[in-house]
């Protein structure tokens, strides 16, 4: 079993006490794969210099290896779903292969019309047969995108999902 975490976009609601340092500030989420006890999730190498197009000479991305409880900690306030995605042993292996292979050197550049978090993990499904495929832009742009694909996959093909709340004190997207 690999499980895509997804958490939630947000804002503080007005009038609200919420610090934006400690929820990120994070309007559109993120996703990340888990595999076992660890967390892989493709991220700019540089907040300053996130790419418009795609520059594969002069990269600005990098997959993280986290372990769960790092990334529980880092989702601790936020709203979380949980999809959990049956994978046979070989299918596991290849994906632990795709990650440690971008873990060294990045196969994508990180860019706003090119490779983001939501449109990675999407190809990685796609590749594996876990959804169907499709353009990313129209599937995964975003990870709320992503999310609403991996409802519809889930009714089709039997995937949990699971949902935690996030802080009252943010609309949640």
């Amino acid at each position: 079993m690999i499980y895509v975490r997804i958490f939630h976009g947000s804002i503080a609601k007005p009038f609200s006490s919420s610090s934006k340092e400690a929820l990120d500030n994070s309007l559109w989420g993120h996703v990340a794969v888990q595999i076992d006890d660890r967390v892989y999730g493709f991220y700019f190498a540089d907040r300053k210099n996130i790419h418009l197009f795609p520059q594969p000479h002069n990269k600005s991305s990098v997959f993280q290896n986290q372990s769960l409880a790092e990334w529980e900690a880092l989702v601790a306030h936020k709203k979380e779903t949980v999809i959990s995605i049956p994978v046979n042993e070989a299918e596991k292996q290849r994906m632990l292969q795709f990650y440690e292979r971008n873990l060294i050197a990045p196969e994508w550049d990180y860019s706003f019309w090119g490779e983001r978090c939501a449109s990675n993990c999407f190809r990685l499904l796609a590749d594996h047969g876990k959804v169907d495929k499709g353009s990313r832009f129209l599937k995964a742009f975003f990870p709320h995108q992503l999310l609403l694909t991996l409802r519809r996959e889930a009714k089709k093909r039997g995937y949990a999902i699971l949902t935690k709340a996030g802080d009252p004190r943010r609309f949640w997207i």
